[in-house]
């Protein structure tokens, strides 16, 4: 039985004193008004009507739960609002800083067509995923392992100038004779916030010792804006994905010998915000973020540029 329907068929006799006129001003059938009042008694145990030829009046029984009815009513009415209001706010996700206004503009587009609204909040890995234990956000791309990523964005080195040529960690290694400072001093290869995590972070600095890079030679920058700050004015490296690289107006080119992505997943704490964000945004997601679907088997590299 739909308690509220028949609440608002009773209220309705309450007010109109009659069940003909009380289905009108619902706009549904009389028999329908009257089943859902037959249906009442029987759940409350007790005669709801007086019926006449002419009207309809409430039993004494009736009367005494009509505040009830019609408070129950209200707060149907303001549930129905207080849900209008809910599909209404934006999924916050938390997002990496690297990713372009026009991509992301293209997100909330897909997003829309599907009825949701995203909003999102460019933030390092180590804060999307307090934001997102917080409550602070309802959704975050974490960065992960690529064994656990959804989506994985290989990485490479990105400079000022372009180079035909995979990059060698083992390039970096000695500097080279009479270089002027015009030239890319390429024996840095920086480390920006997104890659600042032990899955990336740690597996290039076992890979540039193992070759006998420097400690020096692997800087950790704070902001990207540092990062490309370095490369501009010094020649130094970034490490970065390709789409990145295009971005910040960088040429990319892969590695030779080393394979390292970034893993993104979704997270949140409802996983049917999870589930639906995914169905409808998942491919303007991945390339937000640079990157393809961990499933998809040639992931390793992009063209360098020429």
């Amino acid at each position: 039985m739909d308690l509220i329907a028949a609440c608002r068929v009773l209220v309705e006799v309450g007010d109109r004193g009659s069940v003909t006129r009380a289905a009108i001003a619902l706009e549904v059938a009389q028999s329908v008004a009257s089943r859902r009042v037959l249906a009442l008694e029987k759940h409350l145990g007790g005669p709801l009507l007086e019926r006449t030829a002419r009207s309809a009046v409430l039993t004494p029984f009736a009367r005494d739960l009509l505040p009830s009815a019609r408070r129950l009513i209200r707060l149907a009415d303001e549930m129905e609002v207080d849900a209008a209001h809910a599909r209404l706010r934006p999924v916050t996700i938390a997002v990496p800083p690297g990713c372009s206004t026009r991509e992301l503009a293209v997100v909330d587009a897909a997003g829309r067509v599907a009825g949701l609204r995203l909003e999102f909040r460019a933030e390092p890995p180590a804060r999307r995923a307090d934001l997102v234990a917080t409550r602070s956000v309802r959704l975050s791309v974490a960065s992960v392992p690529s064994e656990e990523a959804a989506w994985i964005a290989p990485l490479g080195a990105a400079g000022r100038r372009a180079s035909g040529v995979a990059l060698r960690l083992d390039d970096l290694r000695a500097a080279r004779v009479g270089r002027s400072r015009d030239d890319d001093a390429g024996t840095r290869l920086r480390i920006g916030p997104e890659d600042d995590v032990p899955h990336i972070r740690d597996a290039l600095t076992r890979s540039a010792f193992a070759v006998g890079l420097l400690p020096g030679q692997l800087p950790v920058d704070s902001t990207v804006t540092s990062s490309l700050a370095s490369v501009l004015a010094d020649g130094d490296l970034l490490l970065c994905t390709g789409a990145e690289a295009r971005e910040l107006g960088l040429h990319w080119r892969p590695f030779t010998g080393l394979r390292l992505a970034r893993g993104f997943t979704l997270v949140g704490e409802s996983e049917s915000d999870v589930a639906a964000v995914a169905a409808a945004v998942t491919d303007e997601l991945a390339a937000a973020l640079g990157a393809v679907p961990a499933s998809t088997t040639a992931t390793q590299t992009e063209q360098p540029d020429a």
